[in-house]
């Protein structure tokens, strides 16, 4: 037991150095902060000034070094745009995130699995073609390119959903609908195939060969295993 929680922990520290490595590497690809912030038409010494002030006059590798020693300090900085604290900027805006990862994900379990489920129950059929190629169109198309459509829909072309903005929950419907599309189609194809997997299984066939309702079947039997 120890040594499997051992090589979990290592697993998740390899996990989280390779994925601050990544975000530091594409952040320094991105190019020159100095730049960026200040613009091309910026004196040299002030870039100069700007670089220094950050530490960015330091070779690369010290970079790195310092980035990750804060990181497992739990130091995350200042932000250079506001002067802020970086994690007190990323924590007032968790509020708003959950108003739409919440309701999204919820929505996402409501429809994307029973979906699903319903398609593997009537396999090869209408329905079943319908649930898999909306899935397939929803996980496919990106969602920024689903959101300006649901936007000149229903905001353009309706008018029955404002377009942006937070202050009432009509607000939150669009994005919410946008971040959920993607992942109803991914809940829908896993939980089609894992029932058509559990509706395969000799477990099943005994179940229904002792005069079971096919309902009960479904609840009891299968449901519980293609959940796994």
């Amino acid at each position: 037991m120890i040594r499997f929680v051992l090589v979990r922990l290592m697993r998740a520290v390899i996990t989280i150095l390779a994925v601050v490595t990544f975000a530091f590497v594409v952040l320094r690809m991105s190019g020159d902060p100095a730049q960026v912030m200040l613009g091309p038409d910026v004196p040299q010494d002030a870039v100069d000034a700007f670089r220094k002030t950050w530490g960015l006059d330091q070779p690369i590798w010290i970079q790195y070094l310092a980035y990750i020693k804060s990181i497992f300090t739990g130091d995350f900085g200042v932000s250079m745009r506001d002067k802020a604290s970086a994690l007190h900027l990323v924590l007032e805006r968790v509020p708003a995130t959950l108003q739409l990862t919440l309701p999204a994900l919820i929505l996402k379990l409501m429809i994307g699995i029973p979906a699903g489920v319903y398609a593997a129950l009537h396999r090869q059929s209408f329905a079943d073609r319908g649930v898999i190629t909306l899935a397939i169109i929803g996980f496919t198309v990106p969602s920024f390119v689903m959101g300006l459509v649901l936007v000149l829909i229903f905001s353009v072309l309706l008018g029955v959903l404002p377009s942006g903005g937070q202050d009432t929950w009509m607000h939150g419907i669009l994005p919410t609908i946008t971040m959920s599309i993607g992942g109803i189609g991914i809940l829908a194809r896993f939980s089609r195939s894992a029932m058509i997997e559990v509706l395969g299984q000799p477990y099943i066939r005994t179940a229904s060969a002792k005069v079971l309702k096919w309902r009960d079947v479904i609840w009891s039997h299968a449901l519980p295993n293609a959940a796994v």
